[in-house]
């Protein structure tokens, strides 16, 4: 078995896919979550196998420094943070999320020395951007970049499909109208689920061999890599 997985934003819908298909795989013997409230596991992860689940509650105040000791060396790690600018309340809220929390989790990873390190940005993700949203993922990306991990990946899916009514209307009304022609979409830009994008990262994440210390996961691969 390749050991400990661990996911930081298990309580989204993509954290979700992550720790479900992660649980059902042979070669994990378990599955870290890393959360800030309590969970009810077969309630929030219906199909995973919740044997392999463990919790750890932490404050995000103090990400790092708690949550470094928690991190199995030479294990995987995911990061499927995410919020919106109306849901976090301000610009710098979302910042904090989107950005700082991630930077934080990932300083830790390499203190502990996890192998892979695979995080959840966006399509469009530019640091020069004028649009926020692509900015703070293009600016996650760069950081991350800068703290030399081991390995860490970054997929960078476009609308995302399977998601709750969780406040993103734009979203939610793009993903309508764009089902019926999804498939004469290019796949660069064609709207991907959450399964599928956690099925590619998971894929990406256990591949053996030599890899870039730093690579790009774009909605292209993915939708390559499951079909």
């Amino acid at each position: 078995m390749h050991g400990t997985a661990v996911v930081v934003g298990a309580t989204g819908a993509l954290g979700k896919q992550l720790v479900t298909q992660l649980s059902q795989r042979g070669d994990v013997a378990n599955v870290i979550l890393i959360a800030r409230r309590e969970l009810n596991l077969p309630r929030d992860f219906p199909d995973a196998l919740i044997s392999k689940l463990q919790i750890h509650l932490i404050d995000f105040d103090q990400l790092e420094q708690q949550v470094t000791a928690l991190l199995p060396s030479h294990s995987v790690a995911f990061v499927a943070l995410g919020t919106t600018k109306k849901q976090a309340g301000s610009e710098k809220a979302f910042y904090r999320v989107d950005h700082d929390l991630v930077l934080s989790f990932a300083r830790a990873c390499k203190t502990a020395k996890v192998s892979r390190l695979g995080v959840v940005t966006a399509h469009g993700a530019n640091d020069d951007s004028a649009v926020f949203y692509n900015r703070v993922k293009g600016e996650v990306e760069r950081d991350l970049q800068a703290l030399a991990l081991p390995s860490v990946f970054f997929a960078r899916p476009s609308l995302l499909l399977g998601r709750p009514k969780d406040g993103r209307f734009a979203e939610q009304m793009a993903s309508v109208l764009l089902a019926p022609a999804a498939s004469l979409l290019p796949k660069s830009v064609r709207p991907i689920s959450t399964q599928r994008v956690a099925a590619a990262m998971i894929e990406v994440a256990f591949e053996t061999g030599a890899c870039p210390a730093s690579f790009v996961l774009s909605n292209a691969d993915i939708h390559q890599r499951t079909k």
